[in-house]
């Protein structure tokens, strides 16, 4: 772990504070006083003694720790040459840095374990830096010294009162890995305290916490520079009237400010939260259940979501078999000045044959308006079931669900909105968005718990495709592979339609107890549009099948599919394989390995070229423990991707880690290298640390 710099100074008092009594003595040389007669009616014994007061602080360890730290950093990226006379451009980063540290960490209590008790750990030093940056042009040097601070601190008051709480402030400084990226130093500092009523009928809870979250680049590239302060304010309540009955009350207020990838715009939010949530259990067994949920969040600043909603759910338990559920909601919603209110309903039933076969038949109709926007009216259904069943070979699962939907738009000279479309990116395939006609320059796309807002060209590019939009993501940018996005945009809906879809969804497996499980899943989907001829809405057909088997062993796996997707806006066939195995164990040592390929074929539609895919991902990871003293870590990835349209891409990740303690002295080095080689350029580069620490026991009391 490495420090960062910070401009706080943390200061430490250690008060001890010892009372006691003694007896009094009397000179020798003068004769004790006579001892004056007891009335018979009074009781001879004398009083107890004073018990002697506890000391105000009570540690129960104390530990010193010197130490000391090194890292180097170097990164190259090359661009290829731009003219026939023009060299190609590179550009060299290198970083260095020194630190000497001091530190302490101590727990105890204050009089007494039931009234507080704390832990504390600190750690102050000096660091000296040097960069250098080497480019067509100036080049650059710089040679900061500072100070760093690291400190995590926390008491907790009364923990077994009816009021309890607890006060805390820390500061930690680690690393982010990236997979084919150098690593980024981040930095979180946190204090708050939370408060605690503890009732049965009516506890409480209230919280308040500062967050401040920076992620930084040793070569000091503005590109991976981002900060994050969040402070926010939350209370919990739960009133348990009876053991059927219980209403709970939410409340946040939180204030966010984002500055992101060394852009200068900033984001920043204020968000009042508040969810009333009403639960009332009946019937046999209180399986029967009536809920109703009111939501109100309030936003204000440059990616504000506005949101009231109502919903109440109904659920009867008419047998052990048979449930039926009813729903109503009304749903009012604003991003980026998009606005829609949405009225829903839905029933349904439930049948549970056994443990065999679940079956869920659902209705559902919403009517969504908007004044500046189109308006949509849409209603369907859900069938659904679900088998599974051991046989003499093992087991066996299906799923198998249809549903149909109709959608009527009306109003379509306006656009029509999606709010938090959820999306998933996965290498090398784009993410296509689900409407067509989109409003590129309304796009918004957010992470999952949207805290962090992604750049166009600095994380995805919008890809138009015929009348649909698919997002790719950029390769150095923060968007991993594999991972679900939040976007909300606009649409041009152009002319009033209609539209049916229906899609069936079926798997099917067998789970051998000899741990082979092959399987076969399948999606076919069509829609039938009535449209307008002078602007045709563009129809959207699937038909999707995968059939493959896995095999697992308690020290390998390995698995196999193939896959073909008829999918009208960009048809594909494809073949996967992966594979994972434990090929070295010891008591003391473990080497594992993996390997995924995929090989797509892409027939090329609606003005894309047909073009072929290979991707290939090797890893493996070595751990070596001698007794509890040393240690070695290493682990290392490399990503093959040959496209015949983009070109071949190399990537390179490989981290290494030794660490090795006698008695209070310990010594830590970690490496790790990475290189992505593109079409279009080359970047790699090299970074090591060493850490060595010294502990000096000061108080270390074993708890009886």
């Amino acid at each position: 772990m490495k420090l960062r710099r910070a401009t706080a100074t943390l200061g430490v008092g250690l008060v001890g504070l010892l009372v006691s009594a003694g007896a009094a003595q009397t000179p020798a040389s003068q004769p004790a006083p006579a001892a004056e007669p007891v009335p018979a009616s009074q009781p001879t014994t004398a009083p107890a003694p004073a018990k002697p007061l506890k000391s105000l602080l009570d540690f129960s360890e104390l530990w010193l720790d010197l130490g000391a730290a090194a890292a180097y950093d170097e990164r190259s990226v090359t661009y290829p040459r731009r003219g026939a006379r023009q060299p190609p451009d590179r550009q060299f980063n290198r970083a260095t840095r020194f630190e000497e540290t001091v530190g302490l960490r101590t727990q105890g209590a204050v009089v007494d374990p039931k009234y507080a008790t704390f832990d504390v750990s600190a750690l102050w030093g000096l660091t000296q830096e040097r960069y250098a940056e080497h480019r067509p042009g100036r080049d650059r040097h710089d040679s900061p010294n500072g100070d760093v601070l690291q400190y995590d601190l926390s008491f907790n008051l009364l923990p077994r009162g009816k009021v309890s709480g607890t006060v805390f402030a820390s500061q930690t400084d680690s690393r982010v890995p990236r997979a084919f990226l150098p690593s980024l130093d981040k930095t979180i500092e946190r204090y708050g305290a939370s408060v605690f009523v503890n009732d049965i009928t009516l506890p409480m809870r209230f919280d308040f916490e500062h967050r401040w979250d920076a992620l930084t680049s040793r070569t000091r590239d503005l590109s991976d520079a981002e900060r994050l302060g969040e402070d926010r304010f939350r209370y919990e309540a739960t009133w348990q009237s009876s053991p059927a009955h219980a209403l709970r009350l939410e409340y946040e207020y939180t204030d966010q400010r984002q500055q992101y990838s060394g852009a200068d715009r900033r984001f920043d939010t204020t968000r009042n939260y508040l969810v009333l949530t009403d639960t009332l259990r009946f019937g046999a067994d209180q399986k029967s259940s009536l809920e109703t949920v009111a939501r109100l969040q309030d936003e204000s600043g440059d990616i504000a979501r506005d949101r009231a909603e109502i919903l109440s759910r109904l659920r009867l338990q008419h047998t052990a078999a048979l449930a039926s559920h009813f729903a109503l909601q009304y749903d009012q919603q604003s991003f980026q000045k998009l606005e829609t209110r949405t009225w829903r309903g839905e029933a349904g039933l439930t049948h549970q044959l056994g443990q065999t076969l679940t079956t869920t038949l659902q209705m559902y109709g919403l009517t969504q308006q908007d004044e500046d926007n189109a308006d949509f009216r849409e209603w369907g259904g859900l069938l659904t079931a679900a088998f599974a069943r051991d046989n003499a070979l093992g087991r066996l699962a299906a799923n198998l669900s249809y549903n149909h939907a109709s959608l009527d738009t009306r109003n379509g000279d306006r656009n029509g909105i999606v709010i938090g479309e959820s999306v998933t990116f996965r290498d090398p395939l784009p993410a296509y968005l689900a409407h067509p006609n989109v409003n590129g320059l309304s796009l918004v796309v957010t992470d999952a718990n949207r805290a962090r807002v992604y750049l166009p060209g600095r994380d995805y590019l919008i890809v138009p495709i015929g009348r649909y939009t698919a997002l790719v993501r950029v390769r150095t940018g923060r968007i991993a592979d594999r991972q679900t996005v939040l976007v909300s945009y606009t649409y041009r809906v152009r002319n009033d339609y209609d539209l049916v879809r229906d899609r069936v969804d079926f798997r099917v497996q067998q789970e051998f107890k000899g741990g082979f499980t092959p399987y076969y899943a399948g999606a076919l989907q069509c829609e039938d549009v009535d449209r307008d001829r002078l602007y045709p809405y563009p129809e959207r057909r699937v038909n999707r099948h995968r059939v493959g088997f896995t095999f697992r062993q308690p020290r390998w796996s390995a698995g196999a599919e193939y896959e073909y997707n008829d999918d009208s806006i960009d048809p594909y066939q494809a073949v996967h394989g992966n594979a994972d195995a434990v090929l070295w164990q010891q008591a003391a040592a473990q080497l594992d390995a993996r390997a995924t390929a995929s090989r797509f074929w892409f027939e090329g539609a609606r003005g894309l070229s047909a073009h072929d895919t290979l991707l290939v991902d090797v890893g493996g990871a070595f751990r070596y423990f001698l007794a509890d003293r040393l240690e070695a870590n290493v682990a290392t990835l490399y990503r093959y991707e040959d496209d015949s349209a983009s070109g071949i891409t190399h990537g390179v990740d490989l981290t290494g880690t030794l660490a090795w303690q006698i008695g209070y002295f310990s010594l830590r080095f970690e490496a790790e290298y990475d290189l992505l080689d593109l079409s279009d350029s080359r970047a790699n580069g090299f970074s090591f640390w060493v850490k060595l620490r010294r502990e000096i026991p000061v108080l270390a009391r074993r708890a009886p």
